[in-house]
């Protein structure tokens, strides 16, 4: 590792070090796995607002279970929970951040003090709603009402760690303005990553190379051909190699120490970008040197002069499989941080190979782009260096709030 590309490191891992020694608690101590003693329910007639933490919380679900009640749970310290409370104080403004907090037929009960008096309570209040339905009122229709409640406070409420700062995921980036993660969905996700992945060195020079070689024959068809086929096998291998990444995460199963690597991964990759972008020409790549460049190129002149189409196109197979498995190393950050999302998000396998298509498809944008003006004007150009010097900063940025995110709010990056 040259001097340089190390104190880009070095400066990378310092803030992420002092925020590990603010927050011990949350970059070092696997986090406790919620475990509520009902499972929670979508549309449930009582929803609640709970925390692991709290001893009044487990009383309260300890009942509902003995008593079959089914639940709508969510977690005070979860971001997305604190989103919906804020809702719920707008209908009941008097109501303070504190668990268990109980909602049931636009009635708000805050607080559990035991199964005899609380417990009791709502029983009844659920016998009612559910003898006359039709006149009652479910927690989604309660919300988009205009109508305030009074909140009924009891005794058994706990207000410690019951609030969540919402602003710490709005992040002001040069050029795009203020981003907020949280308005981000896994096609959203999807798309920005892969665009971004696109944009590195180490993946475009072979492409500008091949189309240089290929656009000084003057033949449209060998053009279209060969530059086809290498862009085809190429994303063919990245999917391949995104789905293996997804499955390895699949197989090892949600691991907090795991997902802390690939946060510290992702720090690192913040850290490279910036290097691509400010520590050296961002259009050249710090992985392949000059040797391999020249082995590769005349392998490409080797393939052009085949007499055989069939010969030619194997051999541009052969090479886009080999050299983009030597650039794995420029690229692997990113796939890493979007895999690591995708695992432990809960949608159906089919959508998990969807996204990465996505991701895929926006990843070789840059390329096809690039391919097209060759074939419409048989000339090949490439990114100019401060639009690529543009790409990484954006990258860097985006890599580097993934990674903190991985390391000290993880629950950020599960998407509804």
């Amino acid at each position: 590792m040259n001097r340089r590309l190390f104190l880009f490191f070095v400066g990378g891992f310092l803030p992420i070090i002092a925020l590990a020694l603010i927050f011990p608690e949350r970059a070092l101590k696997e986090p406790a796995p919620s475990s509520p003693v009902v499972a929670t329910q979508t549309g449930a007639d009582i929803v609640a607002f709970i925390s692991d933490n709290c001893p009044h919380c487990a009383a309260f679900k300890a009942y509902a279970k003995e008593q079959g009640w089914p639940l709508e749970l969510h977690e005070i310290r979860d971001v997305r929970s604190q989103e919906l409370f804020a809702q719920l104080q707008k209908r009941a403004p008097t109501l303070q951040q504190g668990v268990p907090t109980i909602v049931l037929n636009g009635h708000v009960i805050q607080g559990y003090k035991d199964d005899t008096t609380t417990g009791v309570k709502i029983g009844k209040m659920l016998q009612e709603y559910r003898s006359n339905k039709a006149a009652g009122m479910t927690f989604s229709t309660f919300l988009e009402s205009e109508r305030s409640v009074r909140v009924e406070t009891t005794e058994g409420t706990c207000t410690k760690n019951c609030t969540v700062d919402i602003d710490q995921y709005l992040f002001d980036l040069p050029f795009f303005g203020e981003v907020d993660l949280m308005g981000l969905s896994l096609p959203a996700l999807s798309v920005l990553l892969g665009f971004l992945d696109g944009f590195n060195p180490c993946a475009m020079w072979v492409l500008i190379t091949l189309l240089t070689l290929l656009v000084a024959t003057r033949d449209p068809k060998k053009v279209w051909a060969i530059g086809g086929t290498f862009l085809l096998v190429s994303g063919v291998m990245y999917y391949f190699f995104i789905a293996a990444w997804l499955n390895a995460f699949l197989i090892i199963g949600f691991n907090a120490w795991v997902q802390k690597i690939i946060g510290l991964v992702a720090i690192g990759g913040g850290a490279f970008y910036f290097y691509e972008a400010f520590g050296k020409d961002p259009n050249a790549c710090a992985v392949t040197d000059f040797k391999q460049k020249k082995r590769i190129i005349d392998r490409m002149r080797g393939i052009l002069e085949k007499s055989a189409w069939p010969a030619m196109l194997l051999g541009v197979a052969i090479l886009a499989v080999s050299v983009n498995a030597i650039e794995l190393v420029c690229t692997a950050g990113l796939p890493a941080v979007f895999t690591q999302i995708l695992a432990f998000n809960e949608v159906s396998t089919l959508a998990r190979y969807g996204y990465i298509g996505l991701f895929i498809l926006l990843y070789m944008i840059d390329d096809v782009v690039i391919f097209a003006i060759a074939v419409s004007t048989l000339h090949a150009t490439g990114l100019t260096k401060k639009y690529a010097r543009f790409t990484l900063i954006f990258g860097g940025f985006l890599m580097y709030a993934l990674g903190a995110l991985l390391l000290f709010a993880p629950e950020v990056l599960t998407f509804a």
